[in-house]
């Protein structure tokens, strides 16, 4: 089983605290918790919002080592260190595609 397998079926921090709001609802007795669901709900959103932000970040950091291996590749160079910089950089550049996009499923 991949991992991108695996976060699919965990459910989202807002499931998971819109099932605790709703067993709250259910049981009067559990007020005491309600300052808790406020922070986890505050919590939340930021996390959001951060995760957010690094897929921006990603994002753009990704687009520029695809374009930096697009051009190397299509340089013409017949340099030996063109070809290495090549090889180091495209297959970072798809994992950092990769993290990209499971962080955009995260968010």
């Amino acid at each position: 089983m991949t991992s991108a397998t695996q976060v699919s079926h965990i459910p989202s921090l807002s499931t998971l605290l819109f099932q605790l709001k709703s067993l709250r609802q259910q049981n009067p007795s559990l007020n005491l918790i309600d300052p808790l669901l406020q922070q986890l709900d505050e919590y939340g959103e930021h996390f959001h919002h951060s995760a957010q932000l690094i897929c921006l970040e990603l994002g753009q950091v990704s687009s520029a080592l695809s374009a930096l291996a697009a051009m190397l590749d299509q340089s013409n160079l017949d340099t030996l260190e063109c070809e290495q910089m090549y090889c180091l950089l495209e297959p970072f550049a798809r994992r950092l595609e990769q993290t990209t996009v499971q962080m955009q499923e995260l968010a």
